[in-house]
C-alpha cells in the first residue's frame, strides 16, 4: 500500500538513500557499483532528487505561514512568528545549497556521460547488502 503521509513519504526517501548507501559501500575487491556507467545513472538519478528539494522546503515553509495566518501555532518560548521567520530563513538558505549541490550533481553527471566499461560485469547479489 502507498502511503500518502508527508512524513513517511520522507522517512522512505530516506531509507532508500540509506539502503543505496550500505549496498553500493565499496569493500575489498568490490567497487561498490558495477559500472562507471551505472555511477552515470546514480548521478543522473540523484540530480533529480536533489532538483526536486527546493520546491520540498518552499512548500513546508508555505505550509508553516499558512498555520500561522490561521493562527494555529504556538510555540513554548518566543512568538510563533519568530521561530516561523528563522525557519523560513532556514528553508530558503536550504533552498540554495539544495540548487547548488544539483548543480554540482549535474556536472559530475555531465563529466561520466563519456565513459565506458571495459571489464567484466558483475551483478548485484544478496551478498552485496
Amino acid at each position: 500500500m502507498t502511503t500518502t503521509d508527508p512524513v513517511q513519504l520522507v522517512r522512505d526517501a530516506a531509507e532508500s538513500v540509506r539502503v543505496f548507501n550500505h549496498r553500493t559501500f565499496p569493500g575489498g575487491d568490490r567497487p561498490g557499483l558495477v559500472s562507471a556507467p551505472e555511477a552515470y545513472r546514480v548521478l543522473g538519478a540523484l540530480t533529480t532528487l536533489i532538483e526536486r528539494l527546493p520546491q520540498s522546503f518552499e512548500q513546508i515553509e508555505q505550509a508553516l505561514n499558512a498555520h500561522h495566518r490561521r493562527g494555529h501555532v504556538s510555540a513554548d518560548h518566543g512568538t510563533p512568528a519568530q521561530h516561523i521567520a528563522a525557519a523560513g530563513a532556514a528553508l530558503t538558505q536550504a533552498e540554495d545549497h539544495a540548487r547548488d549541490l544539483a548543480a554540482a550533481l549535474n556536472r559530475a553527471w555531465s563529466a561520466t556521460n563519456p565513459l565506458g566499461h571495459t571489464g567484466p560485469l558483475r551483478n548485484h547479489t544478496a551478498d552485496d547488502a
